[in-house]
């Protein structure tokens, strides 16, 4: 005999599990998907089934964001060098051997 309540709302589909003697609340599970069929694992094969193609939004949005980062970095380059260009080369440093 188990030594605690399952108790599943129909509305929301959120389970609570209720100790027997106590009566206290020990858990509650929120379905995993919006759309929840009451069953954790058919909610679960649903998740999962559903998870490649957010994957590859994120990893399309990711390769997007490389592609513009290239360029930035590019860019920044670009500029800088520009920059020393326009300064000339920069005078020799001395060093403390040098002064000897």
């Amino acid at each position: 005999m188990e030594n605690h309540f399952e108790i599943k709302c129909p509305k929301c589909k959120v389970t609570l599990i209720v100790d027997r003697i106590t009566g206290k609340l020990l858990e509650t599970r929120e379905p995993l998907v919006a759309e929840s069929t009451g069953d954790r694992f058919q909610d679960a094969l649903k998740k999962v089934k559903a998870s490649p193609f957010d994957a590859e939004k994120i990893f399309e949005k990711s390769k997007e964001a490389e592609k513009h980062k290239k360029k930035d970095l590019d860019d920044l380059f670009k500029k800088s060098l520009d920059q020393a260009k326009k300064e000339g080369p920069a005078d020799k440093q001395l060093r403390d051997i040098d002064l000897e």
